[in-house]
């Protein structure tokens, strides 16, 4: 039969809410340092956690446990749907800089071509694509007297329309050339590789891209296709080596939550993915072996008490020797001559039980008696597993036998038989007297 007890399950949701508890730090971490997340998300995000810990405190077991992995997996998802975000608006920004830049460079030119009156400090900022710089620059070519170029006659015609119009359209025609689509790739891919490289790598990619836009066709490929290959390497393996860095942080929170001490991880953040895996792999055997040990004694001592309750005479130690030898009889103390014996070897996550009739000197209870035991202990069993589910946990009978369909098994009464050993020669020595 299957024995699962309050405490097993407890510990089950507490390992499972100390993995939210991570993922949410995780969460919380990556996310404000790349300027990602606001205060609503993480306010909800805090609200769900708190719902969690009112489930354990609730008993509501089942729900946690569907609850929690569910919110696992949503922060997982979330942040990197977040940084995907992020990185395309970096690209969007980058890509509205340059054509600023570019055609910042373009109306100076125009506005020099023309002798426009136009200061240093204006001049600079407008070459650096600096938005109020450009406006007032279309402000002053604008309202140059002697220009009948098309774009001009363009802007009178949309002058009542208002200026930020005007400037658009007149940004609309000077539009640069765009930009290699691979170029654009290579970016993106930089700016999601933000969040995994050090500033160094990046630097040095960048470089080699900005060399890659203005480089002849011949050079452009070659440098595009070296950055291609490179970058997606990299990419991949950083994905990698956070997601399991992300198990690994979520694994040193459930070994917390059961109170395993494991050892200094150190700065994990800066390990080969190779002993970021070894690591996982320890803790996991680790955790699977305490939870199996945990488990296993919360067993046994529910139905030894259980047994207890129902009138077998267990006592002190019991549980212990159950654990060390895998087996116990229990006498039943209403029906001295019959018992129940517990199997439960080390490792199984499973516990036997079968009513037993004790022998003493070869001799038992009368055999027609059996069948009422065992039917007794069939009541027996349905009351141990109400008395399990009072205390929120669970008995599941996966295999029986009707009653009758084999002999009861006849075990020596070796403590009646310890008792009579020793009263013996007393009762032998008042005799002679």
């Amino acid at each position: 039969m299957r024995v699962v007890t309050r405490e097993e399950v407890l510990a089950i949701c507490e390992r499972l809410l100390g993995r939210v508890d991570a993922a949410l730090t995780e969460w919380q971490r990556v996310g404000l340092r790349n300027d990602c997340l606001e205060d609503g998300a993480i306010a909800a995000a805090e609200a769900r956690r708190a719902e969690l810990a009112r489930m354990i405190a609730a008993d509501q077991f089942t729900e946690l446990q569907k609850a929690a992995p569910r919110e696992e997996a949503f922060l997982r998802q979330d942040i990197q749907e977040r940084l995907g975000v992020a990185a395309r608006r970096l690209a969007e920004a980058r890509s509205r800089d340059r054509r600023a830049r570019e055609a910042g460079v373009t109306l100076l030119r125009t506005l020099r071509a023309r002798e426009a009156p136009i200061d240093n400090e204006l001049a600079a900022k407008i070459e650096r694509g600096d938005t109020a710089a450009l406006s007032k620059g279309f402000d002053l070519l604008a309202a140059e007297p002697n220009n009948l170029t098309t774009n001009l006659e363009l802007a009178g015609k949309l002058q009542t329309n208002g200026q930020g119009k005007t400037f658009a359209d007149w940004l609309a025609l000077h539009a640069p050339p765009p930009l290699d689509p691979l170029v654009e790739v290579i970016a993106l891919r930089l700016d999601t590789l933000k969040h995994l490289v050090s500033d160094e790598m990046l630097a040095g990619w960048q470089v080699r891209l900005d060399e890659a836009e203005n480089a002849p066709l011949a050079r452009r490929a070659l440098v595009l296709d070296g950055l291609t290959v490179e970058t997606a390497r990299v990419h991949e393996a950083e994905e990698g080596r956070a997601a399991a860095l992300f198990d690994l942080r979520l694994l040193l929170a459930e070994a917390s939550a059961a109170g395993i001490v494991v050892a200094d991880v150190g700065r994990i953040e800066d390990s080969a993915i190779t002993d970021i895996e070894a690591r996982k792999a320890e803790i996991k055997t680790i955790l699977d072996a305490h939870e199996r040990e945990t488990a296993a004694a919360a067993r046994r001592a529910a139905v030894l008490d259980g047994l207890a309750g129902l009138g077998y005479k267990v006592s002190e130690g019991m549980t212990t020797t159950l654990a060390q030898e895998g087996r116990l009889v229990v006498r039943s103390a209403a029906r001295q001559d019959y018992g129940v014996e517990i199997t439960a070897p080390a490792g199984a996550t499973r516990i036997q039980m079968a009513p037993i009739a004790f022998t003493l000197g070869g001799a038992g209870p009368d055999p027609a008696r059996d069948r009422d035991a065992e039917t007794i202990w069939c009541s027996e069993v349905t009351e141990l597993g109400a008395r399990l589910a009072k205390a929120q946990g669970e008995l599941v009978i996966e295999n029986s036998l009707p009653i009758g369909a084999r002999a009861l098994k006849r075990i020596a009464d070796r403590e009646r038989e310890a008792r009579e050993s020793v009263a013996a020669p007393e009762l032998k020595g008042r005799s002679l007297q």
